[in-house]
Parts: C-alpha cells; structure tokens; sequence
C-alpha cells in the first residue's frame, strides 16, 4: 500500500486496493470466451519457517462482520500492543493488515481501549510555528486518509519487541476526540478510513524499506506541495501544522527489535488460477541473522533509486513487451498487479467503465517482465492476468492472477500480492546491515 509522501506520490494506493469489494459471489456475471469456471482451492498452507522471528499470514475475507462484500487478496497479521514496559497491560489485535508499502504500526483507537498508552505530544517550536500540544497524524493515500492521535507503546510481533514505538491511533469513534482539519478531510478526499468497514482491517503494519515515514521535510513542517502530515493540537485552540523530530515520526518497529533488524521475508504458498478460499503463509523477520531467513542462493537483489532528488526516487523499472514503466515497486499492500497494458480488456462486471479498474481477459494472460534495477542488474519474472469477473465470481479470496489499471498512460507498474504467491520476497531496510548503499527488495 503506498502512501503519499511528501514529494513522493506513488501512483497506486488504497483507492484502488479497495477496488476489491466490487466484485462478489451473488453480484457478478462472467463475461468473456472462454472465461474458466468453477471454484479454486479451499485452504492452501505454507506452514514454515518457524521460528520466535516468525508469525502466521492470512489471507481471508478480513475482520468478522467488517463488510458486506468482503475482502480480497488483503494479508494480515496478528500485532500485540502493550503500555510501556508491561508484558500484562496488553492487547493482541488480529487482522492487522501488513503492507510493505508503507511505515509504522497504525490501529483502531477503539481496539487499544483497555489500555493506557502515554499520548505523543509535540514541543512548541517558534521557527517553524509550531504550538506545544498533543500530536495527531493525517496519513494520505492517494483517495482516503487515517487521522488520528499519536502515542507510544510496546508492540510485538512474533516474538520481537519494538519498545516504546510511536504508533497512531485511528480515531474511529462517532465524534472523534479532535476534529479533523480541513486540510486533512482534503487529503481524504472526504473519506476518512475510520472504520474497519472502510479500512478492511483492524489496524496497518507498515514494515516498508525505510525507518520511518516522512524524514526531513516534517522536522521542518515543510508539508509545501502536499498534505500535512503531522499536527499539534492544543487543548482548546485549533490544530496548526507541526515540526517534528525523527524519533517522533512514525516508526518502522523492525529496526527496532533487538537482533531481526535489518528487513523481512514473506512467504505465501503458489495458488491454482482461481485462487483459494484461504491462503496461509509466513511472515519472517530479518535478513541474514538466523538459519531461517538467509537470503536464497537464487534470489535476485533489485536496489531500487536511493536519490531523493529523483524523479524515480524509491522506485526500479519493469519492462513488459515493448512496454517499460519506470515506477515500479513491490508492495504487500496493493492486493493485485496494477500497470497499464491497453491490449487487456478492461470492460469487467466487477469494476466500472472501460478505461481503469480490473483486467477482464477472455483467457488466461501469461506474460513475462523484466525488471531492471537502480544498478543495472536485471532478471525476469513470469506472472499471469485472469478475468477478474471469473475471479470475484468463484468462492475464492485469494488470488495469484488478479490484475488492473489504474489509467490511461500510467507509468508505474505495482508488484502487488500477487507477486507473493509462491516465492519468497525479501525486503531490506536503508540503513540497517544489508542495505546500507539503498534499500532493496529480492526474489
């Protein structure tokens, strides 16, 4: 799932990960020669590694009773949050939806209730007018927002610890505690996340290639050209843009644990063209520091752009056909392949109009990419496009195949879930061991 950052904004987000709940048993009608029929697989297990470093992920159709037409290709993750320094005063949260997309750990304000979590607050800093107060973040997709306040805690996953790590509380009460801003309802095109009917999930964790989620530019309140990130709301007077130090940024909790610290590995097990009903995987955490996360002999590494002047910045090439798409990522948090390739047909049940949303082929599409890196280096990965009205219509939640666009002309290429099903991806962390000449991802 990427976010908007500043300066940075990825071409594919939760606007169209949610493109997902358009498609259902009872609502859609296959169209198309030659569309399969039938159900995919029921459960698919991919049970190892094991490990304290380890932890189940599920794919399935999200929290009980959050939606109507269910979820789709969405991983999760059980997170446990704790007060500061209490292994008792504790909540474990499931359906926490991982996303290497993005940074930091963000819940429902309303599942870490039981607990008394300090709340962050924001120092006044006259150079950069911001007031002392509490510390509230608006966090952007490309369509949609999370807003909520900030506090610290102690989660863990598996069995690591990150301590004392800033985390966000999505407020998703009736009337929340602060009233958004305008700015923020702006960015949220009017649709907060506030729910775990919007958000399809109880919580993200955002275990991305960076160690946190916005840098330089929010140490100097410098939202210029996007959003505001981070706000001081002080009690009684109106919120007001806010400078914040690194260390009271968003955190990602891996570089925070005490040995596993330099990145993950996600494994998911290989699904038949109609998917599964559910799929069960692993979730490893780091790179090179135990026997069960070493980085496979036939792994390629992809060093994506380190340059933050770039326009490419965090990003490497793909090349399918006669076609290259210079933003291209990997990224749990998108639940399909999204790139623009107008020879696919685009006229689906399951999503409206002819020029975005899933790919409908009559037959199965089976391509190969390319992929060329910050570095030059380069190797090739197969991958498939289904009718996305056969894929919504089976019993299936989880799917290998599932594809789409998200307009005319797009020069991205996202590597969603998809990509998972049946290999091993790494994702390595700037800064930590590994990766300190720029992150990386390898599969």
């Amino acid at each position: 799932m990427r976010f908007a950052d500043i300066g940075h904004v990825a071409a594919v987000a939760l606007a169209v990960l949610l493109a997902a709940c358009g498609g259902s048993s009872s609502e859609t009608t296959l169209v198309g020669s030659g569309v399969p029929q039938g159900s995919g697989a029921g459960t698919v297990v991919l049970d190892e590694p094991s490990g304290p470093n380890t932890t189940e992920v599920l794919v399935d159709n999200g929290p009980g009773g959050g939606f109507s037409l269910g979820a789709a290709n969405i991983p999760y993750v059980s997170v446990t949050v704790c007060e500061p320094g209490s292994a008792v005063a504790c909540v474990t949260i499931d359906h926490v939806f991982l996303d290497t997309g993005s940074i930091g750990l963000r819940v429902l304000k309303s599942a870490v209730r039981p607990l008394a979590l300090p709340a962050l607050q924001v120092a006044a800093d006259a150079a950069h007018a911001t007031p002392a107060g509490a510390a509230l973040e608006c966090y952007p997709f490309v369509l949609g927002a999370v807003w909520g306040p900030m506090a610290t805690a102690d989660v863990r996953v598996a069995q690591e610890l990150a301590p004392s790590l800033p985390i966000q509380l999505i407020d998703d009460g009736a009337a929340p505690d602060v009233a958004p801003t305008s700015d923020c309802l702006a960015a949220a095109n009017g649709q907060l996340q506030n729910s775990v009917a919007a958000l399809q999930a109880n919580g993200i964790l955002g275990i991305g290639m960076l160690s946190f989620d916005c840098g330089l530019p929010c140490t100097t309140a410098d939202y210029a050209g996007g959003h505001v990130i981070y706000w001081s709301c002080p009690a009684g007077a109106a919120c007001a843009p806010a400078a914040v130090p690194i260390a009271g940024q968003m955190q990602n909790p891996v570089p925070h644990f005490a040995v596993d610290n330099n990145g993950s590995v996600i494994l998911l097990p290989a699904l038949p063209d109609l998917g599964a009903t559910v799929a069960k995987g692993r979730l490893v955490f780091g790179i090179g520091t135990q026997a069960n996360n070493q980085l496979a002999a036939g792994a390629t590494v992809y060093r994506v752009n380190a340059d933050p002047s770039s326009a490419d910045y965090l990003y490497w090439s793909t090349q399918v056909g006669s076609t290259t798409y210079p933003w291209s990522y990997v990224d749990s948090g998108s639940n399909a392949l999204f790139f623009d390739d107008a020879s696919l047909p685009r006229q689906c049940q399951s999503s409206t109009g002819s020029t975005a949303g899933w790919y409908c082929p009559g037959t199965l599409v089976r391509r190969t990419a390319t992929i060329t890196d910050a570095q030059g280096n380069s190797g090739t990965v197969d991958f498939a496009v289904a009718n996305a009205d056969a894929l919504f219509g089976s019993s299936s939640i989880a799917f290998a195949d599932l594809a789409g666009t998200t307009g005319a002309g797009s020069a991205s290429f996202a590597w969603g879930l998809p990509l998972f099903y049946g290999r091993t991806v790494y994702t390595a962390i700037w800064g930590q061991a590994l990766a300190l000449d720029g992150p990386w991802n390898a599969f």
